[in-house]
């Protein structure tokens, strides 16, 4: 059973690695275009509501600490 497994693995891994690259690649098409960042409405959205803005006020440094205890992954924009 396990060398069954095996062999269609290798026959598998050997078809990938001589297939060549398609001519209508995106990757190779497209060229890489970075930091769309910031948006005028992310702009918007990090000031009213990010780190800076909350830690500036007593209420929003409480607002931050409310996530942390709560076990939030993002506490703030």
């Amino acid at each position: 059973m396990f060398t069954g497994i095996l062999q269609k693995t290798v026959a598998a891994v050997s078809t990938l690695a001589f297939r060549e690259a398609h001519v209508f690649n995106r990757a190779i098409l497209k060229p890489k275009v970075r930091c769309h960042f910031p948006k005028p409405r992310e702009v918007k959205r990090i000031n009213v509501h990010g780190w800076d803005k909350r830690m500036s006020t007593p209420e929003g440094r409480r607002v931050l600490m409310r996530r942390i205890l709560k076990g939030r992954y993002n506490i703030s924009h």
